[in-house]
């Protein structure tokens, strides 16, 4: 359980100390770990755990495609984590303190074949809502400069000269991909 800024969230990943933490408390963030597709039905979970953030072994795309079908809502993680701030990061955009973010398989395949690194897309993401560089930088701890930086280098990859292009992309991506 951990407790930060008056949220409480549950992160766990066996089955039957979840259902014990669930029985006994309440909480405001799921972060529920699993091995495989198996594990799913074992936590027993369904979309009335929100916000859930499903940590999973995600180098095989079938099995993603598994845990998207079984928990459309939840956001899923890679859970090698390989990036220390990604989990920090999918519970602060999940969190009272800001905009949910976009699902970040969503924005991460409209902007695949850019090449754009993890934190061009977490930037991205933040941009598409509509977000200032200030806004962006006190959120992702980096400053003004460094959004800029990567905002233009995004801005390069995708060639195009700004967020509003910027985010005619994303919606065509949207659009070729049959989510709108």
């Amino acid at each position: 359980m951990l407790l930060e800024e008056g949220v409480t969230s549950c992160l766990v990943d066996h089955p039957r100390m979840f259902h014990e933490l669930r029985e006994r408390l309440s909480f405001q963030h799921y972060v529920v770990g699993v091995r495989s597709p198996d594990e799913l039905e074992a936590f027993g979970l369904s979309s009335d755990l929100a916000p859930l953030l499903l940590l999973a072994p995600l180098e095989d795309g079938g099995s993603s495609s598994h845990y998207r079908m079984a928990l459309p809502d939840a956001t899923l993680l890679d859970r090698g984590l390989r990036d220390p701030d990604v989990l920090r990061l999918a519970m602060a955009g999940e969190g009272p303190r800001g905009a949910p973010l976009l699902p970040a398989d969503t924005v991460r395949l409209t902007f695949a074949p850019f090449g754009l690194s993890e934190r061009q897309l977490e930037v991205l993401n933040r941009a598409l809502l509509g977000e200032s560089s200030a806004e962006i930088a006190r959120r992702l701890y980096i400053s003004e400069l460094t959004v800029r930086n990567h905002l233009h280098a995004i801005y390069q990859c995708v060639g195009v000269s700004g967020r509003r292009e910027l985010l005619g992309r994303f919606v065509r991506g949207l659009v070729a991909m049959g989510h709108a």
